[in-house]
């Protein structure tokens, strides 16, 4: 008997581990201890920095440019309004270039005819030359 009682109690104690070491075993969570004051001397100083970059971003924002949004909207009025004077300006620009070609087109029309008249009044000149020779050989005789 003494034997029976040996073997349960042995039996108890392997249970006693196999639930302490296998996958039914708590679950333990190793922690190093420390004060709170330490943590608080710790954390204090992190959400101290916290705040005052916080605190901070909003005049660097707007030293950085990045609370100008009147000045930027301004700024793209002025650059549409002289897009619209740029285009009015080269349809200009364009109507001018075609009254230049016609006015070169004209111009080279007249120095042409010019040129035909000359020429023309060069041969009837001649002609007048020759009529007034004529006219005076027949007088002459």
């Amino acid at each position: 008997m003494s034997w029976s009682h040996a073997s349960s109690r042995l039996a108890l104690i392997l249970r006693r581990w196999r639930g302490r070491f296998g996958i039914s075993a708590p679950l333990v969570a190793v922690r190093p201890h420390r004060p709170w004051y330490l943590r608080v001397l710790v954390a204090a100083p992190a959400l101290l920095l916290a705040v005052v970059l916080i605190w901070m971003f909003d005049p660097a924002e707007r030293l950085g440019g990045m609370g100008h949004a009147n000045e930027l909207k301004a700024l793209q009025n002025a650059n549409a309004a002289l897009e619209e004077e740029v285009a009015r300006l080269r349809g200009l620009l364009a109507a001018r270039e075609n009254d230049l070609q016609i006015e070169q087109a004209a111009q080279r029309t007249l120095t042409d005819k010019q040129k035909a008249l000359m020429e023309e009044n060069a041969r009837l000149k001649e002609e007048l030359a020759v009529l007034q020779r004529l006219a005076a050989k027949t007088r002459k005789r």
